[in-house]
């Protein structure tokens, strides 16, 4: 068997010293991306809350598509402003929670998804609403290198009205 000649593995340590993977880096930039999703999530369950569309647009990519239970997409910051008005309009949140959250960075991509659980005060009077589901988000890495909502998606686990 040939032995690998001393230049090529003299060549093969300069190149390894040269770049080296710096694992240090690596876990601190997942560890910033994770934060910054996480604060845009804050703030879209915050703004939700609020009921306060405006809010909830700051954190919304300028081609983000919602996908809304019983309702067709709604394509772009302007349609999701208008999904939002209108559902705001008929109705205001008391109360928000998100529990099993769980959230996977892959590069300028991550996904999150988890359970909802929404309270909601008609506008025009009447019993709250409970709605209880399970979502699933897209984040992405802005140009900017902020992370912002690109697909949103909940179902919901009540049944329709009249269904049983």
């Amino acid at each position: 068997m040939r032995q690998p000649s001393r230049w090529l593995l003299s060549m093969v340590l300069i190149l390894t010293l040269a770049h080296p993977w710096d694992s240090t880096a690596a876990a601190a930039k997942a560890t910033a991306d994770r934060a910054a999703i996480d604060k845009g999530h804050e703030s879209f369950v915050a703004a939700m809350r609020a009921s306060d569309c405006d809010a909830m647009l700051r954190v919304v990519a300028d081609d983000a598509v919602f996908t809304p239970p019983n309702a067709p997409n709604a394509v772009g910051k302007e349609a999701i402003r208008s999904w939002c008005q209108g559902a705001f309009a008929q109705a205001k949140s008391s109360a928000v929670t998100i529990s099993e959250r769980q959230v996977t960075v892959a590069g300028d991509w991550a996904i999150e998804h988890g359970k909802f659980d929404w309270t909601l005060r008609p506008v025009a009077g009447g019993d709250s609403l409970r709605d209880r589901g399970n979502f699933l988000a897209i984040w992405r890495r802005q140009p900017d290198g902020s992370w912002k909502a690109s697909r949103d998606i909940w179902n919901s686990l009540q049944p329709l009205p009249g269904a049983r």
